[in-house]
């Protein structure tokens, strides 16, 4: 089995586990949506007792509930969306047969950038969420971790595209 062959391999293994992950990013999203309707609406009150348990225990209010269930909603959204891009980025790369080409540095770079901005993005607006919901201290959905994997892809942009250029020495010269 040749490198390039490991590779592709690689590849769709990343491809089947970012088609997992979005899968229940989605999943996810559907129903944290739903329940921050449901309590928001008073359809979920606090006098059910799961409700009632929470809101005792962690002692807070249908506000806070609602809050945290945006939060988690939002984060989880624009995680799925980086998703979709990885999904789309590793598809590409499959029918193109190579990781090492222009085209996949390029979508490699689009993926960084989209990365660290959506992560931004995510932290600011559950930042403001938690805030406004005077449980800053709360905030375990920290997503300022998915600018390193960002960056990281940023900088792979340089690998993939001296890979190219050996492909096309390599072609080159065969030719």
């Amino acid at each position: 089995m040749s490198s390039l062959e490991k590779i592709q391999k690689g590849m769709r293994v990343f491809q089947i586990l970012s088609k997992i992950v979005l899968v229940f990013a989605v999943v996810g999203v559907v129903l944290t949506s739903i329940a921050a309707v449901l309590a928001a609406a008073d359809v979920l009150n606090m006098e059910n007792q799961f409700l009632h348990f929470l809101s005792v225990s962690a002692e807070m209010s249908k506000g806070q509930l609602v809050g945290i269930l945006s939060a988690a909603d939002i984060s989880l959204l624009l995680g799925g969306i980086i998703t979709l891009f990885v999904y789309r980025y590793f598809t590409a790369e499959l029918k193109e047969g190579t990781p090492f080409t222009s085209a996949g540095a390029d979508r490699v770079k689009q993926l960084g950038i989209i990365t660290i901005v959506l992560s931004v993005i995510s932290v600011s607006v559950t930042d403001f969420i938690y805030e406004r919901i005077h449980l800053s201290s709360w905030n375990m959905f920290d997503d300022s971790g998915s600018v390193t994997p960002g960056i990281c892809l940023l900088l792979l942009v340089v690998v993939i595209r001296y890979g190219a250029e050996l492909e096309q020495k390599t072609k080159g010269g065969k030719m």
